[in-house]
Parts: structure tokens; sequence; C-alpha cells
């Protein structure tokens, strides 16, 4: 239950960043993706086209205006590719934002 409820949230997140989160791939995983009842935060994973991108939405995101605490980890679809770490974290794509969306 808590897993739709925090990635409605995050679909509505993104949906007020705009245009800076196009192109993006948002990706869960840790105790709030497993459902856990007593999840303590939110692990999220942003894949993003550059660097820059990256930093804007660090700027842009307040960890503090969710439900619970957010613990965000970013990186370039290269390096997210590079570790593997969608397998390394068993994370879930909850949101695809094309480009110039």
């Amino acid at each position: 239950m808590i897993r739709s409820r925090v990635i409605a949230s995050l679909t509505e997140l993104a949906v007020s960043l705009g245009p800076i989160v196009s192109g993006t791939e948002w990706h869960l995983f840790g105790s709030v993706n497993r459902d856990e009842p007593n999840a303590s935060d939110i692990d999220l994973m942003i894949f993003c086209e550059t660097d820059f991108q990256a930093d804007i939405i660090r700027q842009a995101i307040d960890p503090d205006s969710l439900s619970l605490p957010l613990h965000l980890s970013l990186f370039t679809f290269e390096e997210a590719a590079a570790i593997d770490v969608t397998s390394a974290q068993q994370s879930a794509l909850i949101l695809e934002l094309p480009p110039g969306a």
C-alpha cells in the first residue's frame, strides 16, 4: 500500500519539476519498493542524460517534501549501465519521462 502512495507522490514531484526531468528514468528500490509496511525512507535513483541535468535535478528536489525521508541517487545513463545499478539494487522503473516532455 505504501508503495503506490509513494509512486503517486514521486509522479507528482516529477510533473512539478517540468522540463528539467525530460529524458529521465526514475527507479525505486529498497523497502518501499518491496512494499514493506514499516519502510523508513524512500530509496530513489534518477537516471539522467547528462551530469548537468543531474545537478539541476539535485538542486530542484526538496528531500523533505515527501512523506518519508528521501535517499536520492543520481546517475547518468552511462554510469548506471557501467555498474549495472538496476540489478545491483533490484530496482523497479516507476517513471520514464521522454525527451522533450
